[in-house]
């Protein structure tokens, strides 16, 4: 997941992307419900309005293909 985040960040100079270390943010983790890893959580306004998790909604693989 890091390097397609890594890729997006640099073709969308905008939008803030954070990576945090799960096992070093339990208050996160807990807050915003995080069960599964990788899991990416997308905010609007400081809002979750949508959330990533594993593959799945990728389809399933880390080889997916990105379109910018």
């Amino acid at each position: 997941m890091d390097k397609h985040l890594k890729a997006l960040a640099s073709k969308h100079l905008d939008t803030k992307f954070i990576k945090l270390d799960a096992e070093n943010a339990p208050f996160f983790v807990t807050k915003l419900a995080v069960k599964t890893l990788p899991c990416v959580l997308i905010f609007k306004k400081g809002i979750a309005v949508d959330r990533l998790v594993r593959f799945q909604d990728l389809g399933g693989k880390d080889d997916f293909v990105i379109r910018t």
